[in-house]
């Protein structure tokens, strides 16, 4: 109805769970993790509760959603005493037979189904929403079945979610043995006030808008009238979009949230359907301890409905979209242990060099790491472009004893190793980050640049207040400019993550971008054990726990592209060999990072011309076998020359398609084609070279 209206693609705030609106406030972080903690480490009982309408359902799709092939899963959400035998209803659920069957049937049938996926190596995961429903007796059934096991491994992991009903219900003395079964549980409670703001724009975002629309004022309505509960949320502000779509305003003011709420009030059935005897009152950040910084951070709240269109936020809000919370040395990889964040007395930043002298650490919430992969280029500009009174680290991947010097003499805090540097690149960037947080163990956020590459001067404090709306977002990138002017892309030939698009990105090309502290600690930071495409491994593994990835149209740093050595062939290897990597690493749906340039790498720079140059032959031993007088070398030619030809239009159509009239396009034309040969050596490095 006013999706269009808005410029949606949908509508953002509809009632129905959907996951792909999760929004990662502080207690639905938390309430995740606990269980997907309870999954993967194979707790027999966990335990969900929350208040009506706080996003438990929603929360248990998203799992349903990330559970691997691995699990065989059943959420059952209407059962109820007197409504049929429970057992009937877990073998229902998990598409098993079970009618005109006595109870001791029904029980046998169901162990040997658990049985039967154990032996296949799948473990069966039985939800149950609405659990509150349930009675003594049925609960105590459930914990009968997860005593079915197969020596030490549980045969049946079982889920609960409900209303707030269900602690009660699982507190009661006859029901004492299954409350100590419970490895993991979490109460979901509503949001606070900085949280419902960043509901809305990451809704709204996700539905995509591209600007404000609910003023400040009126998201502040919002809060104090649906109590923090997502469900009211989403009926207040759907109501308003209604409003504001039939009176033609483009922007929702705190006028027309008042309207919505008169009119639920007067004219509703039910009214905002909301419980206040259950829904706390809201409280800020600060006074619920979400936010370490909330106090040293006022609140900046615009009064006109004019400026909230382009008005950023400055208070902190909860962060780090990541659902894990376990501690980040459960998570290390093999090669890298990434934090040692121990605080120091007196609050100081450890003096380096006169640079840091007399910095609180509570001056800046964003570090900055310098990495050098290269000894010529130095890395002056972007320690000084980084700006007074932020933490400064510098990092050279492998011997850089120039670069190193003089980011010491610009003010950097050196990372080094026992070797005095660090291989591969991943394990450098680990060692800037652990050194960073030894010197400034209070940061939210830290950029990661490279040397020789400047940051512009708004950059940072444009991504933090970004990052502050956006808690669902661990890492933001910008755009990189040459000194013309020309933006400057490190997405390889063909990647998905174009240089130019702004907006949720699924991995960031390149070392430089800004990110989430929590949400890199919580994924272990880089690996150390990779080659190449480190930032973009992380991202990954970021997404697939529920982090999103976010390019600004801003810029982000200056950058003289580096010349290159070697000519397109040895680039083109380069880039084939960091394909056929990345296909490695995340081929598989839904990334398939770096497969179909590895595939076309394959087909025009072997199969296809290995196919020609066998017809050729063939085709001359045909000539030669049963047409005598037609010359073998003319039909060799023939088919050769078809191959060529084929290249050569490839070689026309690239030129058409970036543009005829361009010097540029008929430059870039020829390398573009014919560089699938060196790519396909590039692979071949890969798959059969001493560093696969």
């Amino acid at each position: 109805m006013y999706e269009q209206f808005f410029g949606l693609t949908e509508k953002p705030f509809s009632i129905q769970p959907d996951p792909a609106f999760l929004y990662w406030g502080r207690t639905h972080r938390l309430a995740y993790a606990m269980l997907e903690y309870g999954v993967l480490n194979h707790a027999g009982i966990s335990v969900i509760s929350g208040e009506v309408g706080c996003g438990k359902t929603t929360l248990v799709h998203r799992l349903l959603d990330q559970l691997s092939d691995t699990h065989t899963v059943a959420l059952l959400s209407n059962i109820q005493q007197g409504r049929g035998d429970l057992l009937s209803w877990v073998l229902m659920g998990f598409g098993e037979p079970f009618a005109n069957k006595t109870h001791v049937e029904l029980f046998s049938q169901l162990q040997s189904f658990f049985i039967s996926e154990y032996s296949k190596g799948r473990r069966v995961v039985l939800i149950i929403d609405e659990a509150q429903n349930l009675s003594t007796d049925m609960l105590e059934e459930l914990r009968m079945l997860s005593n079915i096991n197969a020596g030490k491994d549980q045969l049946l992991q079982l889920i609960l979610v409900g209303q707030p009903e269900l602690k009660e219900l699982l507190n009661k003395p006859e029901l004492l043995q299954l409350a100590q079964r419970v490895g993991s549980d979490f109460h979901l409670t509503p949001l606070n006030v900085e949280e419902v703001h960043a509901y809305i724009d990451t809704r709204l975002a996700i539905a995509g808008c591209r600007r404000r629309v609910f003023t400040d004022r009126a998201i502040d309505s919002i809060a104090e009238h649906s109590r923090g509960v997502p469900r009211v949320i989403n009926i207040i502000t759907d109501t308003a979009l209604v409003y504001a779509f039939s009176a033609e305003e483009l922007v929702v003011g705190v006028e027309t949230i008042r309207n919505v709420i008169r009119d639920k009030s007067e004219f509703g059935v039910f009214g905002l359907a909301s419980d206040d005897a259950a829904a706390p009152p809201l409280r800020s950040a600060s006074e619920t301890g979400i936010d370490a910084f909330a106090d040293s951070s006022k609140k900046n709240r615009h009064k006109d409905n004019d400026e909230a269109i382009s008005a950023a936020r400055d208070d902190h809000r909860p962060q780090s979209p990541s659902p894990q919370s376990e501690p980040l040395e459960s998570q290390q990889h093999d090669h890298d242990v990434i934090v040692d964040a121990t605080p120091r007395a007196g609050g100081q930043l450890r003096e380096a060099s006169p640079r840091f002298s007399g910095v609180k650490e509570e001056s800046s919430i964003t570090g900055v790491v310098v990495v050098a992969s290269d000894n010529k280029v130095s890395p002056e500009a972007a320690i000084r472009s980084a700006g007074d009174g932020r933490a400064i680290v510098f990092v050279a991947v492998g011997a850089a004893p120039d670069a190193t010097a003089t980011a010491k003499g610009a003010g950097a805090v050196i990372a080094e190793g026992p070797d005095r540097s660090f291989t591969p690149a991943g394990r450098a960037r680990n060692a800037g980050y652990r050194q960073l947080k030894k010197i400034a163990p209070h940061l939210q956020y830290v950029q990661f640049v490279d040397a020789g590459t400047a940051l512009d001067p708004d950059w940072i404090t444009t991504a933090e207040k970004f990052m502050a709306r956006r808690p669902e977002v661990s890492i933001v990138t910008g755009a990189v400019r040459s000194p013309r002017g020309s933006k400057i892309s490190a997405a390889p030939a063909g990647g998905r993550d174009h240089g130019d698009d702004e907006g949720e990105i699924q991995c960031v090309f390149g070392g430089s971008a800004l990110m989430r502290v929590e949400s890199f600690e919580a994924a272990g930071g880089f690996r150390g054990d990779l080659l190449t495409a480190e930032t973009v491994d992380l991202c990954i593994r970021l997404r697939r726990r529920g982090a999103r990835i976010w390019r600004l149209g801003e810029g982000m740093a200056l950058c003289e592209p580096a010349p290159k050595s070697g000519g397109w062939w040895a680039q083109s290897c380069q880039r084939g060999f960091d394909n056929a990597y990345c296909a490695s690493l995340h081929g598989g749906p839904p990334e398939r990072l770096g497969m179909m340039d590895t595939v076309l790498a394959a087909f025009w720079g072997f199969l296809f011309p290995s196919a020609i140059v066998i017809a050729a032959l063939l085709g001359a031993l045909v000539a030669i076998k049963f047409s005598p007088a037609t010359p073998p070398i003319f039909v060799a030619g023939v088919i050769l020359a078809f191959g060529i030809g084929v290249f050569v239009l490839r070689i026309i159509a690239s030129i058409l398609v970036r543009g005829a009239l361009k010097a540029s396009s008929w430059r870039a034309a020829f390398p573009a084609v014919m560089g699938r040969f060196p790519e396909f050596l590039g692979a071949c490095k890969l798959w059969f070279g001493a560093k696969r």
